[in-house]
């Protein structure tokens, strides 16, 4: 999935996180189906149960058994530049400062949850995703267990960017 991204991430116009869960939410649906898997792929899916609301991942994809075998949290934040210019598609006072908490509100935040779907049995893999469009975040030091990714995006808009990485097992 994270290939098929990059290689046509350019062909697409996200403006906020619910666009990639849901672009990637359409793809691998095709995929399961086109391919007869024994998989269902849901959004906002109950993990851990809380006092108020239960905690949700932002993709899963569940096995016959109902067992989550992938668990998904992303982030996004999108390149400032398209906040000015003749061609700006996402108002300014949208991306100021950022849209995205660096910390433990954050991206740090998204690290733990997929660390506990794992540590908790509550998946068999998870995955934290950050796509930093823009590269604000990029000279941060990446949190325990991730890593930066650079692409070079192709599609009919090719762009650079980065994606900060986390997997756990």
């Amino acid at each position: 999935m994270l290939d098929w991204l990059q290689l046509n991430y350019g062909n697409f116009d996200f403006f906020v996180e619910r666009d990639i869960v849901w672009t990637f939410q359409q793809r691998l649906r095709e995929i399961v189906r086109g391919s007869s898997l024994p998989f269902q792929v849901f959004n906002d899916f109950p993990m851990i149960k809380a006092e108020r609301r239960s905690l949700c991942t932002d993709l899963a994809i569940l096995n016959q058994r109902n067992e989550v075998e992938l668990a998904v949290e992303f982030k996004y934040e999108p390149d400032h530049q398209r906040g000015f210019g003749a061609k700006r598609d996402i108002w300014p006072s949208k991306l100021s400062p950022s849209v995205v908490f660096w910390g433990k509100d954050g991206v740090e935040k998204d690290v733990e949850r997929a660390r506990q779907y794992v540590f908790q049995k509550k998946a068999k893999v998870a995955i934290s995703l950050f796509i930093d469009e823009g590269g604000l975040f990029r000279h941060r030091q990446p949190p325990q267990n991730t890593k930066w990714v650079d692409w070079n995006c192709g599609g009919k808009k090719p762009r650079n960017m980065s994606v900060l990485i986390g997997y756990k097992r």
